[in-house]
């Protein structure tokens, strides 16, 4: 599979064009990443969204694609709640979900000192 991230040249080019509308997040909230593989692919957002709302779809409408979605969606679902948007649809923000600025950063991965370095 290939990673993909294109949070960053969004973020740029959506501060070219200057949109007006809510939940544009070109103050570097923006999130657009996914993953391609030959027969599947998934793509996850928040532009238009709540900061952390994130929608996520997949494609194209085949075997393969269906269960990889399949799978990842129960995965997902071990961790948070999720909401299915109806087929032909587009994804709205959540008034439930947090809308404010981001949390502060978790710093816990960052490695300790060792005792006694300098």
């Amino acid at each position: 599979m290939r990673y993909v991230d294109g949070s960053a040249a969004t973020t740029r080019d959506l501060k070219i064009i200057d949109p007006t509308g809510k939940n544009m997040h070109t103050d570097g909230r923006l999130i657009f990443v996914g993953v391609e593989a030959n027969d599947y692919s998934l793509m996850a957002g928040n532009l238009g969204l709540n900061p952390y709302d994130i929608s996520v779809g997949f494609g194209p409408d085949t075997r393969a694609a269906r269960a990889f979605s399949e799978k990842v969606v129960a995965r997902l679902k071990q961790h948070w709640t999720l909401k299915e948007v109806p087929k032909n649809s587009g994804a709205f923000p959540d008034s439930g979900c947090a809308q404010g600025t981001a949390a502060p950063p978790n710093n816990s991965f960052k490695p300790k000192p060792l005792r006694g370095s300098a």
